[in-house]
This record gives structure tokens, C-alpha cells and sequence, in this order.
């Protein structure tokens, strides 16, 4: 295993280059990149040459020494996976008939650093926790570069956990008995409200997803420490444990897409949250994989020239392990 290692940002983040397909299957190497990942706030890549090659069943192996890997299909996304494997395909690739063999969304490039800390005006870049409307939201996810383009499409990354270390008690003691409300149906017509096209829950399909409560400060189940959490586009009030929504506000959020006023308890802190000191600006490798920890970290993705280049990303999403690596040792 003869590969270097380099922090991205203090504590936050971590490199390992010159990494072989074989070091991923290595038990020793997947235990040492486990502790690392807990250990640099849930941020690891691992990069090398031999990478660009690898196999959806080994892309799948190496996830799951960071979680169990989400294997539900998603029926309105099956055209978009690698047949057979629970990899969402993420970008502007197309097949010789012209249809889209990726998940696409148009976000904006950035233009300089300054555009990675989070603006309140333009509310970009979209940094945000992953799923936090479900019952059981993911613990993270895993990115495998394919087909990167030279300049864009950078991928942006906070450390949720430094940033909740550096505030001052007063506002630590606020954000700790509070709760983010997070609603399927609120995510949806808020995108709706700017982009008509996109699908709202029917009312059958609004019962069947109520929203779900989070904490907006997270002890880490591993690492033990806290951290900043439940900032999503679903998310549509922040409450005190016990306090509740009246049925006409819950109305307000979920059926006309506004967001209650309360949020901006924790979306004022994003400008600091997405300073300098805390984020990392990943520029993709064809090959490089990484992993993210969704209790410890936000993310936000960038744009690129899609005209002009093209872009493939492998995602795979993990779901809950206390201590995924046991299971690969196993």
C-alpha cells in the first residue's frame, strides 16, 4: 500500500493518493480508512490511476465500509441507474439516440471562492444535509468520478462539526433543544413553485410521508460529538422538542412551498457554517471516490459549461451501521 495522505482543511477532510484497487480491498486499509473518515469530520477521498477503472461491484464493496449501501429500487430513477446495482448515474451523459443516461440538474458555476460561502440574497449555493424528510435519513453518501470536465462542477463540502464547536455557549444553548421539520411535500412545491414541471404529492401521497423531526444539533453515534444538522429544502420549521405546527401552518409550508420564519434560525448561520475556515472545494479526478458523512458535514453542488463538456458521477447512498466496517471484517 504505498500511497500519501493529505488533510484538506485543518481537521476536516482527508486524502489518501496513489491508492490501488487491491488497497480497497484490503481489510487492514478499509479499517484505517473507516477511523480516518470518523476521525476528519466524515470527509475521505481516496484517489489513483487504477481507480478510473473500477467496477460497479467493487464500487459497491468499498461503500459498504462506511454504511450499509441503500438498495431500494427507485422506479422513477431506474433508467438513470447502472443495471443491476444501486448506483445513480449523475450528469449531462446521453446514449447515440440523444436520451439522457443521467440524473441532470443545472446549478451554477462558480466564478470565484468567494461564491462557496453561502449567499442569504441569492440562497446559492444549495448547501444542505441529504433526505433529512425521511424516517430514517441516510448517514451519507458515496461519489466515484467518471467523466469529469476540466473547469466546473466542483463539489462543496462544510464540517458541520468545527463549525458547532466555534460558536459562542449562548448560541450553542439556543440551538440545542431545537428541532428542524422536514416535509417531502414541502421539498416538492417548493421546486415546483420555480420549476412548474416538477411533480407535487398528491394528498394520498402527502399522508403517507408526514414530516419528520430532527435535531438541529446532532450527537455524532460514533465519533460522539456534535454537530450542526437537518438543513434541507424540506426543511420548513425549526421547534422546540414538543412544540408543534398547527395544521393551517403545516398547510402553509406543504401546499404553498413557504418556508415559516423560524428556519432562518439555522440558515442565518450559514454563512458562517460556509467560511473558509470550514469548507473544502473538491475538484474532481476521473477515478477519485469519495465518501461524505451526512451527520458531520452539508454539501452543495456546483455547475459547469454543460454545452461544451460532459460530466458521469456514480452515487451510492448509505444508510445507518454504527460501525459499517465490522460488518466488512466479518
Amino acid at each position: 500500500m504505498k500511497y500519501t495522505t493529505k488533510t484538506l482543511n485543518g481537521n476536516f477532510g482527508i486524502l489518501l493518493d496513489g491508492v490501488t484497487r487491491c488497497d480497497l480491498e484490503n481489510r487492514e486499509f478499509q479499517t484505517h480508512a473507516y477511523d480516518l473518515w470518523t476521525n476528519h469530520g466524515g470527509l475521505l477521498a481516496v484517489r489513483g490511476d487504477d481507480l478510473a477503472d473500477l467496477r460497479p461491484e467493487e464500487l459497491v464493496a468499498w461503500s459498504s465500509v462506511f454504511g450499509d449501501v441503500e438498495n431500494t429500487k427507485m422506479a422513477a430513477r431506474e433508467s438513470k441507474m447502472i443495471p443491476g446495482f444501486p448506483i445513480l448515474r449523475i450528469g449531462n451523459i446521453k446514449d447515440g439516440a440523444g436520451n439522457r443516461l443521467a440524473q441532470f440538474a443545472k446549478v451554477p458555476q462558480l466564478q470565484s471562492d468567494d461564491d462557496v460561502r453561502y449567499n442569504p440574497e441569492t440562497r446559492r449555493p444549495v448547501w444542505h444535509t441529504d433526505s433529512t424528510f425521511r424516517r430514517n435519513p441516510p448517514i451519507g453518501s458515496v461519489f466515484h468520478c467518471k467523466l469529469a470536465p476540466p473547469e466546473g462542477a466542483e463539489t462543496l463540502f462544510a464540517d458541520t462539526r468545527g463549525a458547532f464547536a466555534g460558536l459562542d455557549e449562548a448560541t450553542k444553548s439556543t440551538l440545542e433543544p431545537l428541532e428542524a421539520v422536514c416535509s417531502l411535500a414541502h421539498h416538492d412545491k417548493k421546486i415546483n413553485r420555480y420549476s412548474p414541471d416538477y411533480p407535487v404529492l398528491s394528498p394520498e401521497q402527502r399522508a403517507a410521508n408526514p414530516p419528520n423531526r430532527v435535531p438541529v444539533v446532532l450527537t455524532h453515534p460514533v465519533s460522539g460529538e456534535l454537530a450542526l444538522y437537518g438543513l434541507n429544502s424540506s426543511t420548513c420549521a425549526v421547534l422546540a422538542k414538543g412544540q408543534a405546527l398547527s395544521d393551517e401552518q403545516m398547510d402553509i409550508c406543504d401546499l404553498e412551498g413557504i418556508e415559516d420564519k423560524s428556519v432562518l434560525i439555522i440558515r442565518d448561520l450559514l454563512p458562517y457554517v460556509t467560511g473558509p475556515e470550514f469548507t473544502v472545494k473538491w475538484r474532481w479526478k476521473v477515478g477519485d471516490v469519495v465518501a461524505w458523512d451526512n451527520r458531520c458535514t452539508i454539501h452543495a453542488a456546483t455547475g459547469f459549461d454543460d454545452q461544451q463538456y460532459s460530466r458521469e458521477m456514480w452515487r451510492l447512498t448509505l444508510l445507518n451501521k454504527a460501525r459499517a466496517v465490522d460488518h466488512v471484517l466479518s
